[in-house]
């Protein structure tokens, strides 16, 4: 992986793009089709969110993305992974014990206990042995290999050894050296599950581009304080909690809203192939909802009335990737894509699952079923 030119940092969003290349993911073979499920090329961000995005690359400063689950704020790291060619996304989850220095590395201080008990002090196993690197900490390291490549070269191994079977397969192939200085992008999500402190010190790591391994009699892990080397780091929150404002202050910040009718039937027409066969077929310059099958017409129109239905106080509103998910199951299930809800009524009642989330909320959803002259039969999801 080379060093990103400076072509490669405006930030586009939508469509496939034949300069973007494979799509890389940690622990898998590159893919060069487009076509399969949640290719990045599938993905389409809103104008807002294009303008976020390149205001984060300018500013070399982390985005934060809110939204309800299901808006495609995950799905936006790999976006922009692919598109900059920037490399495999390295994701880190928050937890609620999460503590800051696990987004840079984790030591397994029992393992290492346990292994010099069996192995006695003639022989113990060197600390690398049991060390893993977070996000953060890979980034960095990416960003100074010379410096670092035995710690690379460790992180990789130990990877491999927790892989199931004790070694690489065909869909998770052992991991290249890496050689040159790489940017890349950081996914942190959920951070505001994390201790209260995690976000304040995973932005002081990325400002000094460094941490330290206590374990390791303190040893230093740095990087050149390049911005064209700094990760490119989006995190995700769904409010749970309010964050801190000197964290605040140091991002970018963009709400995902939900998005429209026309947005979702893009959204089908890149992700469900099955969906299209409106009366414009898939030319391009026409409205979306007329590139659908009229089945998946209707069937968005019922999605968005049951989604935004405000009276209701859903348990569980479903967002984007629900219905996805939805007319994926139909499409597989050999929905007509020509005929009307009516006419997909069973399949229908067998594929609820995909949107129905809370048992609180199926009262709602067969009213609604009504209103679109359906009706479900016992024993339906």
């Amino acid at each position: 992986m080379t060093r990103p030119d400076s072509a490669r940092t405006h930030f586009v969003g939508k469509g496939t793009l034949p300069e973007a290349g494979l799509w890389l993911r940690e622990g898998y073979a590159p893919v060069s089709d487009t076509t399969v499920p949640g290719h990045p090329a599938g993905y389409s961000a809103d104008e807002g969110l294009v303008e976020a995005v390149n205001t984060a690359l300018i500013l070399a400063k982390p985005l934060l993305l809110t939204g309800r689950p299901g808006t495609g704020k995950s799905e936006l790291a790999e976006r922009i992974s692919w598109e900059l060619a920037l490399g495999p996304v390295l994701r880190f989850e928050s937890q609620s014990l999460t503590e800051a220095q696990e987004l840079f590395y984790r030591f397994d201080l029992i393992a290492q206990m346990a292994d010099a008990q069996l192995r006695g002090d003639d022989a113990p196993r060197p600390p690398e042995h049991f060390l893993s690197f977070g996000a953060l900490g890979k980034a960095i390291l990416y960003a100074n290999p010379q410096a670092h490549a035995r710690l690379i070269e460790w992180d990789q191994h130990n990877t491999r050894q927790l892989r199931i079977g004790g070694g690489p397969t065909e869909e998770s192939p052992i991991a290249p050296p890496i050689n040159e200085a790489q940017r890349s992008v950081v996914l942190i999500d959920e951070i505001d599950k994390a201790a209260r402190d995690v976000p304040n010190d995973l932005l002081n790591g990325i400002e000094r581009m460094a941490f330290r391994i206590r374990e390791m009699r303190n040893h230093l892990v740095s990087a050149p304080n390049d911005d064209t080397l700094k990760p490119i780091v989006i995190i995700t929150s769904n409010s749970e909690r309010d964050l801190p404002d000197p964290f605040l202050r140091r991002c970018v910040y963009y709400n995902i809203p939900d998005p429209t009718q026309e947005k979702l039937a893009e959204i089908l027409r890149l992700r469900v192939p099955a969906a299209l066969g409106g009366p414009s077929g898939g030319a391009t310059g026409v409205n979306a909802i007329d590139q659908l099958a009229p089945f998946y017409q209707d069937l968005l129109s019922f999605f968005v009335e049951y989604r935004d239905e405000r009276a209701a106080h859903l348990a569980y509103r479903p967002g984007t990737s629900e219905l996805i998910d939805w007319a994926n199951a139909l499409a597989r299930y050999h929905a007509d894509p020509q005929g009307d809800l009516k006419a997909n009524a069973a399949l229908i009642g067998r594929s609820l699952g995909t949107i129905l989330k809370h048992q609180d909320d199926r009262q709602t959803l067969t009213s609604k079923l009504k209103r679109f002259g359906l009706a479900l039969g016992p024993g339906t999801t």
